[in-house]
């Protein structure tokens, strides 16, 4: 059976430690090959492999040709040249102040001229110390050109977003980053990964040439496994998975795309599944929510508090995909950067897009609901998932007014300083999240032809149309279902339809009233 790697991110380890290594040598080499430019960035979430790319990219310019035995690039490559390697990790340049972070930065660039074995010339300048290292090394190569590689470039900044540190973090990286753009002319190769995407007139405003390939279709299955991949590399554990959970290799198969898949990073590239869930899947033969060992940043956490996201309608721009400042958080953007969101449409309108985005997959949604669940009623997931099982228990039972008392009682457990901005779309919101946890078929702004209907759930025997009003009566709610013919939607599924009219109080910040009609 193969040998799929959980917590290797070397190539080398990988290669010479017996895992499976799904190639995508064919991919970096058209990165690499200078056919397509010499500097690149690409931002992808964590866990997909980022640091795995970076390491391949280090052996093949280092020339280390046995490592790449049988892989597409092989026979493609010129292995007569190579090039000395700056590979930064600033995963490891985590810093409570800029000052401690130029520390840092100093003794990262003395450890890459040990290993390239060169003298260090220093700095209490951070960006001069970078030049300096990159001008020697450049000096010992046949044609006076490097390879840089960064991963984890946004690490030093990430932590103190939505903090006042952040423009001085910011400042620092992007004086540090320039060198890299006066220095161009000394690189072979210059290759940048992080999670996050800022706007160009941020961090990287002085460098112009960088080529921004994190929504390019040339490496939308550049990280993750396309189904093909799954199936080619790792047929021996797909066998085992299926005798473990009494299903056929297909229907394991089935199972992890339902899990683990769903992740599109280009409009019309293939579907990629998270390799570390699928490694972690294969390593303990079980179906686990590994997605949630990777905790939702607290600081967006806190800012869904005040603003809680309509998860139920996610769609942006192309310009609002695209990247943000580090002052001006767009949680939707982060969402998608950080891996909660993926691309699943999307609409041309002249030379604009507009994206529709969604979870990828069941195991981030159901780590990123049950997690926002728990901020907006202010306990641990436990507490939150008892509310939300007694919801879908009532649905189940058919019971309107127990459903309706679940989360009346959810409501009164939120926080009064949950949010300075109430109105209907914050509570459809909550609501929405709270079914969606458990699993219940919910719509949310659901389209019809005379108006959108608040909320729609549907379980196997049953319709609920659901309308809420702030500061308003009940009786409303279901005088606006009824004169908009809202429940036109349900009446070719011949199933009972219920309406139910929920008036939502501000003063007392929980339902202040409730209107049941059945079999509408």
């Amino acid at each position: 059976m193969e040998k799929a790697a959980t917590d290797t991110y070397t190539f080398e380890k990988l290669r010479s430690g017996g895992f499976t290594y799904v190639d995508k040598t064919a991919i970096l080499k058209q990165l690499a090959d200078l056919s397509r430019g010499k500097q690149f960035f690409i931002a992808r979430p964590r866990r997909f492999g980022k640091s795995l790319a970076v390491s391949t990219l280090k052996c093949l310019f280092e020339g280390k040709r046995d490592l790449f035995e049988g892989l597409a690039i092989e026979s493609a490559w010129d292995w007569s040249r190579k090039w000395p390697v700056i590979h930064l990790d600033m995963g490891s340049a985590q810093a409570s102040t800029v000052p401690e972070l130029k520390v840092i930065w100093r003794d990262m660039l003395s450890n890459e001229c040990a290993r390239n074995g060169i003298s260090f010339r220093d700095s209490e300048v951070p960006s001069i110390a970078f030049s300096n290292v990159i001008n020697d090394l450049a000096a010992e190569s046949g044609d006076e050109q490097v390879v840089i590689l960064i991963d984890e470039y946004d690490k030093p900044l990430l932590g103190h977003l939505m903090t006042p540190q952040v423009t001085e973090f910011k400042n620092a990286l992007k004086t540090f980053y320039s060198v890299l753009k006066t220095l161009e002319g000394k690189q072979r190769f210059l290759f940048i990964t992080g999670v996050s995407k800022f706007s160009k007139v941020s961090i990287f405003s002085d460098l112009n040439n960088l080529k921004d390939y994190t929504l390019e279709a040339v490496v939308g299955t550049l990280f993750g496994y396309t189904h093909g991949e799954v199936r080619r590399y790792f047929p021996g554990c797909l066998a085992a998975l299926g005798e473990k959970l009494g299903k056929t290799p297909d229907g394991a198969f089935a199972e992890i795309v339902k899990c683990y898949d769903g992740y599109r990073f280009h409009q019309n590239a293939e579907p990629v599944v998270n390799p570390v869930s699928l490694g972690m899947t294969f390593d303990t033969m079980e179906l686990g929510n590994w997605w949630s060992l990777t905790a939702i940043p607290t600081f967006l956490m806190d800012f869904f508090k005040t603003r809680p996201l309509d998860v139920s309608d996610l769609s942006v721009s192309d310009v609002d995909l695209a990247a943000y400042e580090p002052e001006k958080i767009k949680p939707v953007t982060l969402l998608f950067q950080t891996g909660y969101l993926t691309i699943k449409g999307f609409e041309q309108i002249g030379v604009n897009r507009r994206y529709l985005l969604g979870f990828p997959n069941m195991e981030v949604e159901n780590s990123f609901l049950t997690d926002l669940s728990s901020v907006y009623v202010g306990t641990d997931n436990s507490g939150s998932a008892n509310i939300a099982a007694a919801t879908n228990k009532a649905l189940l039972a058919r019971d309107p007014e127990g459903f309706v008392e679940a989360f009346r009682q959810f409501f009164a457990a939120i926080p009064y300083d949950l949010t300075d901005r109430q109105n209907e779309q914050t509570w459809q919101a909550i609501m929405y999240v709270v079914l969606r946890v458990v699993g219940i078929n919910v719509g949310g702004k659901v389209r019809t032809h005379k108006g959108r209907i608040d909320l729609t759930v549907e379980t196997a025997t049953d319709a609920y149309i659901i309308e809420v009003k702030r500061d308003s009566t009940a009786k409303k709610a279901i005088e606006q279902i009824q004169d908009k013919s809202y429940t036109d939607r349900f009446r070719p599924s011949g199933k009972p339809i219920t309406l139910i009219g929920l008036a939502f109080s501000t003063k007392k910040r929980t339902i202040s009233g409730v209107k049941i009609v059945r079999d509408a």
